[in-house]
């Protein structure tokens, strides 16, 4: 039996020998790979990169985009759980949802469940597929990254992403800064409505008792009541005296009491008010003990009250200073754009590998036929040979 010894040569004279084969195997493969790539739908991509930006992703003084990572390392600093939370915030089922309802991404899956909770079950786990969000634990950077067939789709689902991590970065996420904030808040807003209540208390108190400026009012008024006062006693003084010097039926002595008479009428009216020619702003002096209490007391609660804002309103500001520091911010490195080139499918790339992939099974194939007929006439020979060896001799 010749044993026949496989080189290139031999190699060759296959692939010669099953040229046709190869070659029919190879236009079939080339032109169902260009029917896949061309029926195949388009798949865009659109990308987003930023950092957590907050009192947790830097210890320097100053703070420089993608420095957390470097500061971390030079100066101990722990992991920035601001941008960990972020991811975790994107992956969670509610945020997830949320972004399905907002894009009907049910009818873009094309889910036909009868069920609404199985059609979202079965979406949450094909969103996963399209949407790729990273962490860069060295340089601290986060990515998010949309694929589906529209441009502006891929677009959109990024650009929503950060609109929604925004709204729970400003709304939801609670830090000391925020509740310390929210607390001297409410405090500043009471204050202020007591302070205007008793600002409109101090004002009506001035409307209804005529009270201007109390203090002066009442300074004006006791010196009024004081010259009339001495007024009357001089004339008192005076009736004296005349009664003395020209008897009690003097015309003179008429007179002056008719003088005191006036002014007695008048020290009446000021100290009982009745009469109506009094002047609208002039108070009654029997009214400003009272007045002078409940002013006084009015002014003692507005000026506790303005210490208290003075003293809490200052803290607030601080907490409002607080809030914005320990609230991280999105500081975008890169933002989304529609692209300009599709992700996939790669036509070139699928057509030459898969000509490439049927001529080597196209050659693997021949290699093997070739195996299967020598084998084949091995067997024969050996069994023309036991044949032969049987056979009697002559």
């Amino acid at each position: 039996m010749e044993k026949r010894e496989f080189d290139i040569f031999e190699l060759v004279r296959i692939v010669l020998a099953n040229r046709l084969a190869i070659i029919i195997l190879v236009i079939i493969s080339g032109i169902g790979a260009v029917a896949y790539s061309l029926l195949t739908p388009e798949i865009w991509s659109s990308r987003a990169s930023f950092y957590a930006v907050g009192s947790q992703s830097s210890s320097l003084p100053f703070n420089i985009p993608g420095m957390g990572g470097l500061a971390s390392k030079f100066m101990g600093a722990e992991t920035n759980t601001d941008a960990l939370n972020f991811v975790t915030v994107m992956h969670s089922r509610t945020f997830s949802e949320d972004v399905i309802r907002k894009f009907d991404l049910i009818q873009y899956f094309k889910l036909t469940d009868q069920d609404p909770l199985g059609n979202m079950d079965d979406a949450l786990r094909m969103l996963q597929k399209i949407v790729s969000i990273g962490y860069g634990e060295e340089s601290g950077l986060i990515t998010v990254q949309v694929e589906t067939k529209s441009k502006a789709l891929s677009k959109d689902i990024v650009d929503y992403y950060l609109e929604r991590l925004e709204v729970y970065n400003r709304e939801q996420k609670i830090t000391k800064g925020k509740r310390n904030r929210e607390f001297l808040e409410q405090r500043v807003n009471a204050t202020r409505a007591i302070i205007d209540s008793l600002l409109l208390a101090n004002r009506d108190f001035q409307v209804k008792n005529n009270a201007i400026d109390l203090e002066t009012q009442s300074q004006a008024l006791i010196n009024s009541y004081a010259e009339i006062i001495a007024k009357r006693m001089n004339i008192d003084i005076e009736m004296e005296l005349a009664k003395v010097n020209y008897g009690a039926n003097s015309p003179l002595i008429e007179n002056l009491q008719t003088r005191k008479d006036a002014m007695v009428k008048q020290i009446r009216e000021l100290e009982t008010s009745n009469s109506g020619l009094k002047p609208q702003y002039q108070i009654n002096i029997s009214n400003i003990p009272n007045l002078a209490e409940q002013l006084a007391q009015l002014q003692l609660n507005l000026e506790i009250q303005k210490k208290v804002f003075e003293f809490i309103y200052p803290q607030y500001e601080a907490a409002r200073l607080e809030e914005l520091r320990d609230m991280p911010s999105l500081e975008l490195l890169d933002s989304p754009r529609e692209a300009g080139r599709r992700v996939r499918p790669k036509r070139a790339m699928i057509c030459i590998i898969t000509v490439f992939a049927a001529y080597c099974l196209g050659v693997f194939l021949a290699l093997f036929k070739e195996i299967l007929l020598n084998n084949k006439t091995r067997i024969s020979e050996v069994r023309n040979s036991l044949k032969k060896s049987n056979e009697p001799q002559a």
